[in-house]
């Protein structure tokens, strides 16, 4: 069996039933006798970690394939910038490229025109009134979305409290930086996100378009930062390498690593030497200097010695429990209840704390965090099963997520 791009987090099934597809591979492996590859470019640090240890088998292809050559990663500070979308030297590269007759890829890892829109007279933020969150803004299908429940709604271009059409577009997404691009180059361009790839046979027809140079720039979130090969792109620029490094997770460094090292991939794949230009305004974080190195080891050396300082995965295995409720008051009381519960002295227990998305599809949300080595939490697995089988909920929904990937 091939689990390619094995560090992918999509593998991880959130909702009941969950499950990692990686894991039940392994599993399943044991049960047939066969043989399990992870592959990928940049695997997790879990994965890499085993194959140290010689628990997993550990095998380097030191080329790329065809002997291309790696490209050349250059960090911009966006600090120093005047032009939060482009800064000057991704401008100069996009045009010498295209006038090359050579394509050019970029990725912002948003959808959307903007994740916000807020009235410059009263104040007013469009939120969504199901989820504590605010709703995004699609130009393209002029809608108001919440990207957690799905509640769409037209835009008529006014604020829904005051009526006002004083109104700021903040967070930028994927379709407001393809607006701005169109006022530098009038040239093909085509985007591709979550969205646009819903429509039948986009992706595949986009793929084959853009191959056949019928396109000079794509711009796209992580759908174009993996697994495409088009040999006439020698520039990828990152429009914003900050996005998920500043996340309050602690495998923020490690996604943020992968993301952008994979997209950078993309850059001078066939016989033409490629270039990667990645803004951030962190240009001193040890992320971004590994990531302009190529330097997988170094960043798996920085990111382990962290891991088992704080005692994180591999060091650990965690467990996280969410109880929901569409009471707010019954759900505050029955977290604190499960907590005295669920507390042992031989892992740590934390909480109960708010989700960082407290309110989805009207339900409020709070979460347990359990920490420990394998033998203690396994342990505690078969501990934690009496106390749920036993345990009133009130009413609440108790969802028990063992080696979580996304933590929110």
């Amino acid at each position: 069996m091939i689990i390619d791009e094995e560090h992918e987090g999509s593998y991880k099934q959130d909702s009941s039933p969950i499950y990692n597809a990686k894991f039940v591979a392994l599993r399943r492996a044991g049960l047939e006798n066969c043989k399990v590859i992870l592959g990928s470019a940049t695997p997790s640090v879990e994965s890499y970690y085993y194959g140290k240890k010689n628990i997993f088998e550990l095998l380097s292809l030191e080329t790329r394939y065809n002997n291309a050559v790696l490209p050349d990663v250059e960090i911009v500070d966006m600090k120093e910038e005047d032009d939060s979308f482009f800064s000057r030297e991704l401008l100069k590269n996009i045009r010498e490229t295209l006038l090359r007759k050579e394509q050019v890829i970029l990725l912002l890892n948003r959808k959307g025109y903007s994740t916000m829109v807020q009235c410059k007279d009263c104040g007013h933020i469009e939120e969504c009134e199901h989820c504590s969150i605010k709703m995004s803004y699609y130009h393209s299908k002029r809608t108001l979305k919440c990207n957690y429940c799905g509640t769409e709604k037209k835009f008529n271009g006014k604020c829904s409290n005051c009526g006002s059409t004083n109104l700021d577009f903040g967070g930028k997404g994927v379709e407001q930086v393809e607006h701005k691009l169109r006022e530098y180059f009038d040239v093909p361009i085509v985007r591709m996100d979550g969205e646009s790839a819903k429509e039948k046979n986009f992706y595949k027809e986009t793929y084959y378009k853009f191959l056949n140079k019928e396109y000079d720039i794509m711009i796209g979130t992580q759908l174009i930062a993996k697994g495409l090969h088009f040999p006439n792109v020698t520039l990828v620029g990152v429009i914003n390498a900050d996005m998920i490094l500043s996340f309050p997770d602690f495998r923020a460094g490690e996604k943020t690593y992968q993301l952008i090292t994979q997209a950078a991939g993309r850059a001078g794949r066939g016989d033409k030497k490629g270039k990667v230009i990645i803004q951030t305004y962190q240009p001193e974080n040890y992320v971004m200097e590994k990531i302009m190195k190529n330097d997988y080891e170094g960043f798996y050396n920085s990111e382990i010695e962290m891991r088992k300082i704080l005692e994180y995965p591999p060091f650990s295995k965690i467990i996280n429990i969410g109880i929901s409720s569409s009471n707010e008051e019954k759900l505050e009381r029955t977290a604190r209840k499960l907590f005295e519960a669920v507390k042992r002295d031989y892992v740590e227990v934390y909480g109960p704390n708010k989700s960082l998305v407290y309110k989805v599809k009207d339900r409020y949300r709070e979460n347990i965090f359990i920490k420990g080595n394998k033998k203690n939490i396994d342990y505690y697995k078969k501990e934690l099963e009496k106390i749920l089988s036993e345990f009133n909920d009130e009413g609440c929904r108790i969802v028990v997520d063992v080696d979580p990937v996304n933590l929110i």
